[in-house]
């Protein structure tokens, strides 16, 4: 079985929270729950353009909660499906992206193109299990929205990446407004940013075909939040910051970590093509 048909049912199933037919329906109640909780968020909190603080506000909180809004909608008045799966080995494997980000930021250092602040280091690896699980709790919000519900429709529907396409381009208008209204990132950074979620999006939609399960989704979006886009940035926690140097090149809207992203997205999807699941597919 090829790795593009593991979602695929045998046949159609009576349960109206798996008939293909309502996929329409679902969508449109999931989006529409999304964006009326993002932009109440925004409406709610109104931040100064350009204050680079106003996610530390309640709309950091607010907006990653949108995708979880919308999936909740979507899985009762759908009425549709959440997938949130068994932890399993596969968690392990969200901590891969976080640790390529560390190993260019690292090799850049050696090479002398950032500096390094090598007494932060073991500070950074102590804390590297309680960063994770606390950037977790925030990607929740998120990714039982994104990979939860979404991704899993999608896979029912479509292949491997076109699906990946399609959430490529959801996911990149869910953060370009906070980037380009100053209160995410900077808006130089937005190209960088761009291919690095290239490569995210195509890494957790392996492990989360592989897996059936959200929780890797959720160990990868919280590593990088709590390690990448403080510790590894120079416009995070510059206080406890491992490394210095230009912000193009630092955290995750520098190039060294989106870089490593897009090479572990492509060489992971060339993995999970070559290496197909032997097992029955299961329905939705």
């Amino acid at each position: 079985m090829s790795a593009s048909d593991i979602y695929a049912t045998k046949a159609p199933d009576l349960d109206p929270r798996r008939d293909p037919g309502r996929d329409r329906r679902r969508l449109v109640l999931y989006f529409g729950g999304l964006i009326a909780f993002y932009v109440g968020a925004v409406l709610a909190f109104h931040p100064a353009l350009g204050d680079e603080d106003a996610l530390a506000s309640g709309l950091f909180l607010g907006v990653m909660l949108a995708p979880t809004a919308g999936a909740l909608l979507a899985r009762f008045a759908g009425p549709g499906v959440l997938q949130f799966g068994r932890p399993s080995r596969w968690v392990l494997a969200g901590f891969i992206p976080t640790l390529v980000a560390l190993a260019a930021s690292l090799l850049a250092a050696a090479i002398g193109i950032v500096d390094i602040h090598p007494g932060r280091l073991p500070a950074v690896l102590v804390l590297f299990l309680p960063l994770t699980l606390y950037g977790a709790v925030a990607a929740t919000g998120e990714e039982i929205g994104w990979r939860g519900f979404l991704w899993p429709l999608l896979r029912h529907r479509y292949t491997f990446f076109r699906s990946a396409a399609i959430m490529f381009v959801v996911w990149w208008i869910y953060h370009a407004p906070l980037v380009l209204l100053g209160w995410y990132g900077f808006n130089w950074g937005l190209p960088a940013f761009t291919v690095g979620l290239a490569g995210v999006v195509l890494f957790i939609g392996v492990v989360t075909d592989r897996s059936r399960s959200v929780w890797p989704s959720v160990v990868a979006h919280g590593s990088w939040n709590g390690l990448v886009a403080a510790y590894f940035s120079t416009t995070g926690d510059t206080k406890d910051g491992l490394f210095s140097g230009s912000r193009m090149l630092l955290g995750e809207f520098g190039w060294l970590a989106t870089g490593g992203m897009l090479v572990l997205g492509v060489a992971a999807t060339w993995w999970h093509f070559r290496q197909p699941q032997n097992r029955e597919p299961v329905p939705r």
